[in-house]
């Protein structure tokens, strides 16, 4: 079995004894210590010091990891093409599920050079060249323009891995062909040939420390799905960008609309799909939002507006006025208040509204002339909390809720508190 280094994740499969053929032992992880590979293995039955097993290695696990080491070649290099020198590997981890890549890129990377990063291994994999390896002296591979090693001590005879030119070319002497490929000293497992990485996605990218990233990648099928979920989820975000700028026919459907672009923003989120289209599909979000409850508040503050055109032609100069209106929201309740309030100068306002689930919005506004009487908090405490609701507010302005489907009684109480205190 190969054992964990380098980065890449141990093979897994299982063991047979020969003298137990009917059971199979799980090999959980393989690690080298002092010069020996230890297979970790779950063991249900007993094994004896001095049986023979034969050991059968998961391929499919083991072609999926060397699939995300090739690639993480690919990686490394790709994001030298792009982003310049000035980028250095500080370590990695592959597994048969992803990749994950930390490298010091001096700055953040931007979503333009993730797409362009990702483009670059693709192109890799689409030329399907081919991975060639070879041992050579480590003081031979020193002075080689472009070779790719971590800050570490390596043996004095080392594997150089090289994609697309032979290793023999890279080493020649004042050759720079490593400025052009991907050239590294590794010990791990890899493809023959690039095309059988498949596909490839980056789907996260951040800033861990200062100039330091970590960047997560799939490969194969799972490269593929993320694309795919990537389209799909740009094309609901079109279609939903439609709908914002046509707006709601309605208070109750731009307020629908205002919750869709929220649900679809948290669905990108936690999606796997490209990290550069996330970014992208985000930032497209958060201007829909933006519109989207711009549409919403603009709806209400006319919905509240004519309201409170019914109401003066009922109202034209009382000190107090309490009555119910049609509202689909605390806020619309409350900017009819505040509307009527500016209309009629020195009235003291409370307004009601019934609601479907069995619940009775309430908000009102003080007059400062009647401050020294009761608040507008006070006000709203004492209707609401009879119904076993609540209310909030200063001095001037209050809102809340009784639990209640009878708007009248809730009438009657905020009459009748107006009726002692105003």
């Amino acid at each position: 079995f190969y054992a964990e280094q380098g980065g890449q994740a141990s093979d897994q499969g299982y063991m047979m004894c020969g003298r137990q053929q009917d059971v199979l032992f799980p090999v959980e992880s393989v690690q080298v210590f002092g010069g020996y590979v230890i297979h970790e293995v779950f063991v249900s039955e007993t094994l004896k010091v001095g049986d023979q097993v034969h050991l059968f290695v998961d391929e499919a696990q083991r072609l999926a990891s060397v699939r995300n080491h090739t690639a993480t070649h690919l990686l490394n290099f790709a994001l030298r093409q792009v982003l310049g020198d000035c980028t250095e590997q500080q370590g990695s981890g592959v597994t048969a599920e992803h990749l994950r890549f930390f490298v010091n890129t001096k700055v953040p990377i931007k979503t333009e050079n993730l797409q362009e990063v990702e483009s670059v291994v693709q192109e890799k994999i689409k030329r399907n060249e081919t991975v060639y390896t070879g041992n050579a002296p480590l003081n031979q591979t020193s002075d080689v323009l472009g070779l790719r090693k971590l800050d570490t001590v390596y043996p004095d005879l080392v594997r150089v891995v090289s994609i697309g030119i032979p290793v023999e070319k890279v080493l020649a002497e004042d050759s720079k062909h490593a400025m052009n490929t991907s050239v590294e000293l590794c010990c791990g497992v890899h493809l023959l040939q690039t095309g059988d990485v498949q596909d490839f996605t980056i789907i996260s990218e951040r800033q861990m420390v200062k100039g330091i990233s970590h960047i997560v990648a799939v490969t194969g099928e799972q490269a593929r799905q993320a694309q795919n979920i990537g389209q799909f989820l740009a094309k609901e975000v079109d279609s939903l960008a439609t709908r914002v700028k046509l707006g709601g026919a309605s208070v109750n459907e731009a307020w629908q609309i205002s919750k869709e672009v929220g649900h679809l923003t948290d669905r990108v989120d936690t999606t796997k799909m490209p990290q550069w289209q996330k970014r992208k599909l985000q930032a497209t979000l958060k201007t829909l939002q933006q519109a989207a409850n711009s549409v919403h508040r603009k709806m209400e503050i006319r919905l509240a507006a004519e309201k409170v055109e019914g109401l003066l032609t009922k109202y034209s100069n009382e000190p107090v006025i309490i009555d119910t209106i049609p509202a689909e929201t605390p806020y619309i309740l409350m900017k009819a208040v505040k509307q009527l309030c500016n209309k009629v100068p020195g009235a003291s306002v409370m307004l009601l509204s019934s609601q479907a689930a069995g619940q009775v919005f309430c908000a009102c506004q003080v007059s400062k002339s009647s401050l020294s009487k009761a608040s507008a908090a006070d006000w709203a405490l004492a209707v609401c909390t009879q119904m076993g609701g609540k209310a909030k507010g200063s001095g001037v302005a209050a809102k809340g809720m009784a639990k209640t489907d009878d708007v009248q009684m809730v009438l009657a109480a905020a009459r009748e508190y107006a009726k002692n205190v105003f």
